[in-house]
């Protein structure tokens, strides 16, 4: 409110009020796009952090596959693939002790759907594929393997589909093609055969 000369109270006008509501709905987006970024950032983390989880996971499971590792042919199924080709560690041939989760996308806790693995998750939640690669050294570093294994989730989080089509040995070896589409954490991995 303000005040005349003569001590009258008078009103805000129209362009104040406008104004003013301007001012406000700027604000308020403002805070909003702030809100959203932050939900978005935190959703990143969240997948980034489950993601190395996972890599952490598989990679003990390479390193548990290497006890079996005692000669100079490397164990199967995982280990005995060939050297600097990316594969998937949820997809194995048939006939070399079929896991019934191999082919298909997993959660956070490495888990299927359970409509395919009845130890498998009830949550629709498998938005991720883990692969690996390897590669022997030899001379003095002869019965150490170099790997890495990557993980896997769909950049569009409203559609967790997607992943499957990478989940394959032929999508794990294809994977560079479809880089844009998808985020992945990679980590170094040191497997070495087991003394007898």
């Amino acid at each position: 409110m303000r005040h005349t000369r003569d001590g009258a109270r008078r009103g805000f006008t129209i362009i104040e009020i406008l104004i003013a509501v301007f001012v406000s709905a700027v604000g308020f987006a403002a805070v909003f796009s702030l809100q959203i970024g932050t939900m978005q950032g935190n959703i990143s983390a969240r997948e980034t952090a489950a993601a190395m989880n996972l890599a952490e996971r598989y990679a003990e499971r390479l390193r548990a596959e290497a006890y079996e590792w005692t000669g100079s042919a490397l164990p199967g199924p995982r280990l005995n693939q060939p050297a600097g080709a990316w594969a998937t560690l949820t997809d194995i041939p048939p006939g070399q002790g079929v896991d019934p989760r191999d082919g298909l996308p997993v959660d956070q806790n490495g888990l299927p759907h359970q409509g395919a693995d009845p130890n498998g998750s009830q949550l629709v939640r498998q938005r991720f594929c883990v692969h690996y690669w390897l590669s022997p050294l030899d001379d003095v570093y002869d019965g150490i393997l170099n790997a890495r294994v990557r993980v896997v989730w769909p950049r569009d989080t409203l559609n967790p589909q997607s992943v499957a089509a990478v989940c394959t040995r032929q999508g794990a070896a294809a994977f560079q093609d479809n880089v844009a589409l998808f985020s992945s954490v990679t980590i170094p991995v040191t497997v070495r055969r087991h003394p007898r």
